[in-house]
């Protein structure tokens, strides 16, 4: 998470500001304001959410508020627009719209139970409702993670995704090993802060130690440093993260795991996604 570095500094010095007019060009750029083409996340989403790492009081976000909506909101909006046809063509009952309660989280938090005014971290999502299984996409001062969200608590005495996979343990395994859904992601318990369940997922290991867990995370982390994150790349990777982990929501959701995932598995499959 290093910053680069320059080689002859008046050439430097001219290059680096022709890149920061072609960065605020994109940034301020309509299509990205209200929802239009993404083109990726800049550098300075990261220092604004660190700087309300730092920072968190009214005061200093009303003064920043320009930032809040041109390195945040606005690719942030533009990312939810640019994905939601595939997200519908993935489950059409997911939510799509790129509004505030529906796909954005907020960052102001409730002051009847928190000490600071505002979250440090953004959340995009998509599903169903609120505490839902669902995708997600997470951004804080240090980067991003894509991924599934799996809610396990106990409904109505039963936890359905822990006893969909005890009651379709050969389903679960072998949807896992067909979408590629293995060491290339990290397990870990949502509690108030994270408890790992294993940084390098292994399905026929692993899965027995959800036992009891409420929240689960599944998902791939990308350092601020990675240059996907400041290009419209990152929608496409978020697309390849979306359709693997898809069959972990259908085990969180489905009264009949394994027929859905074998209908997930015809008419969507596995689907090779180009970057470019």
């Amino acid at each position: 998470m290093e910053e680069m570095k320059s080689k002859t500094r008046k050439k430097i010095s001219h290059q680096k500001s022709h890149a920061k007019r072609k960065r605020v060009g994109a940034e301020t750029d309509s299509s990205q304001t209200n929802g239009g083409e993404f083109k990726g996340f800049f550098k300075e989403t990261f220092e604004f959410l660190g700087e309300l790492y730092t920072h968190n009081s009214v005061t200093w976000f009303n003064k920043h508020r320009e930032e809040y909506e041109k390195y945040l909101m606005n690719p942030a909006r533009a990312f939810v627009t640019s994905i939601g046809p595939f997200i519908k063509f993935i489950n059409p009952t997911f939510d799509t719209e790129p509004k505030f309660n529906r796909t954005l989280v907020r960052l102001n938090r409730d002051m009847r139970f928190a000490k600071k005014p505002y979250k440090d971290f953004f959340l995009i999502r998509f599903g169903k409702g609120k505490w839902d299984s669902e995708l997600f996409l997470y951004l804080d001062r240090n980067g991003i993670e894509i991924g599934s969200f799996v809610n396990n608590e106990k409904k109505d005495s039963r936890r359905l995704f822990e006893e969909n996979i005890s009651a379709h343990v050969s389903a679960f395994l072998e949807i896992c090993r067909k979408f590629k859904i293995g060491v290339e992601f990290s397990a870990y318990e949502l509690r108030s802060g994270t408890e790992p369940i294993a940084e390098k997922f292994n399905p026929k290991r692993d899965h027995i130690k959800f036992r009891g867990i409420d929240y689960l995370i599944f998902g791939k982390e990308l350092g601020k440093s990675d240059r996907t994150i400041y290009s419209k790349s990152l929608l496409a990777l978020a697309m390849k993260i979306y359709n693997r982990l898809y069959p972990l929501y259908i085990f969180s959701a489905s009264g009949d795991p394994a027929a859905e995932c074998e209908e997930y598995s015809n008419r969507v499959g596995l689907l090779k996604i180009s970057s470019t």
